[in-house]
């Protein structure tokens, strides 16, 4: 799963036109008789290394790779690539974006910011050439991972001048998602919840399952934060039907406990617990778990019958 798409440059001998990267599906399913990584190998193992062909199916297999979360692998396939002298200008951007979280998923910031900043800058020589967003705010989602939100919000507020005319509603969720981590990391948790709300109802708009239940849960959540009880109740209420279709146990989890916490605040002890037993203890982390056996000790909630 995956909430940005990235944008991918197909070269040619006459230069270079714009690819969306989430293209690597529709590549896979020319070929609907083996997996996507095997076709992938095979494509690429007839290709002329080097070549435009050899350089697109790559950009493909790296997308893969992240998207499947096999950052080691990953890993492996970049280290070389990186040694390499005069690789096309857009395909290094992509090798310094996906590097850059590979080292941030090993926790090493500081290497990990230095090529964020490198694929800034590469993108920023090129990106005159493109109509695309989403690599943009990818690369702001993560210098906020590393800490710098103040380049982050430079990103994303040249993005959305950039593209404020767009009415693609997958856009104005990842914009306003974004928009919405910074806004709450910076302790701004009023302007946050707007932003949040503004996502959800593009998320609705989109019509996609997965996104709809985490901007429904990211606005529950701020706005309980913020003390809007009723609202937050409300919210994540409207979130279960997708839970149920979508079967993502980990959120479903969460979505019931923070029921319970929330009955519990209005002192509705039976919904309270009502959602408290249907919580799977199992899929929860360990701050999650902690605030379930704090709701399971209350006295008013022991008091009642299951």
């Amino acid at each position: 799963m995956r909430i940005f798409y990235l944008m991918f440059l197909l070269y040619s001998t006459a230069g270079y036109c714009s690819e969306n990267m989430s293209d690597h599906e529709s590549f896979c399913a020319q070929n609907k008789s083996i997996s996507c990584e095997l076709h992938l190998q095979q494509q690429l193992a007839a290709a002329t290394p080097y070549s435009a062909p050899w350089y697109k199916i790559t950009a493909y297999q790296l997308d893969y790779l992240f998207d499947h979360h096999k950052f080691t692998e990953l890993q492996h396939r970049i280290e070389p690539l990186l040694n390499k002298e005069r690789l096309p200008q857009s395909f290094a951007v992509q090798l310094y974006f996906y590097y850059a979280k590979v080292l941030n998923q090993q926790k090493k910031h500081d290497e990990a910011l230095l090529y964020a900043n490198k694929a800034m800058a590469g993108l920023e020589q090129i990106y005159q050439m493109f109509g695309e967003p989403f690599r943009l705010l990818e690369l702001a989602n993560l210098q906020h991972q590393l800490g710098a939100n103040d380049k982050a919000r430079e990103i994303l507020t040249y993005t959305e001048q950039r593209f404020a005319k767009s009415k693609d509603p997958l856009f104005r969720f990842e914009l306003n998602s974004n928009k919405a981590l910074l806004s709450h990391a910076a302790g701004e948790l009023a302007k946050a919840a707007s932003e949040r709300q503004l996502a959800l109802k593009a998320a609705l708009e989109l019509g996609h399952n997965g996104k709809i239940i985490v901007a429904y849960g990211n606005f529950a959540r701020t706005v309980q934060l913020l003390g809007q009880l009723e609202l937050a109740r409300d919210n994540y209420l409207a979130s279960l039907p997708y839970l149920q279709t979508e079967n993502n146990l980990i959120l479903t989890a969460i979505h019931k406990l923070r029921l319970a916490e929330i009955f519990s605040q209005l002192q509705d002890y039976p919904q309270a617990q009502h959602y408290l037993i249907q919580v799977n203890q199992l899929k929860l982390s360990d701050g999650h778990l902690q605030l379930y056996q704090q709701l399971a000790n209350q006295p008013q909630l022991q008091a009642l019958p299951e």
